[in-house]
């Protein structure tokens, strides 16, 4: 079915139509190309159903857990993780993205697939959901800071 092995020692596998896409519309941009590979790699109800890369620590005290939210498949985060520095490494043209940034593109994939907004359909308009969403910081952050100061806007 023309799958392309992303790396050679992990079981993840996109089709050749994928991976031109990707690469086609990433720009060289490593963040871009992971995001892309994010959405074929994983479901959106594995992205929705998820606690992203389970970095975040939830307070488990309050006894009312929901439905438990597993991390992402380590081995499909690590796979793309590795390949997408190793593209980078290999393409020197491309932007290499940080850990961070890796880490910020995975989380973004998950708050995106639960918001409902289904991640094949991507391009509204020919803008992609995600050009806006480079913001410092995440929302509850910016939520809760403004809650603090007490100044309002």
């Amino acid at each position: 079915q023309g799958s392309k092995q992303l790396l050679n020692n992990y079981p993840v596998y996109i089709t050749s139509k994928q991976w031109d896409e990707a690469v086609n519309s990433s720009k060289k941009d490593g963040r871009r190309l992971l995001r892309y590979l994010i959405r074929f790699v994983f479901t959106t109800d594995e992205l929705k159903y998820s606690c992203g890369l389970g970095k975040r620590k939830r307070s488990v005290q309050s006894g009312e857990t929901g439905p438990e939210r597993r991390p992402l498949d380590p081995v499909k985060v690590t796979c793309l993780r590795e390949f997408i520095r190793m593209h980078c490494t290999s393409n020197p043209d491309w932007w290499m993205p940080s850990e961070e940034q890796i880490n910020k593109v995975f989380s973004d994939a998950v708050g995106h697939a639960r918001q409902g907004r289904a991640v094949g359909t991507f391009l509204h308009n020919g803008h992609s959901y995600y050009e806006g969403t480079d913001h410092p910081g995440s929302q509850d952050e910016v939520f809760n800071r403004g809650m603090q100061d007490g100044s309002g806007d």
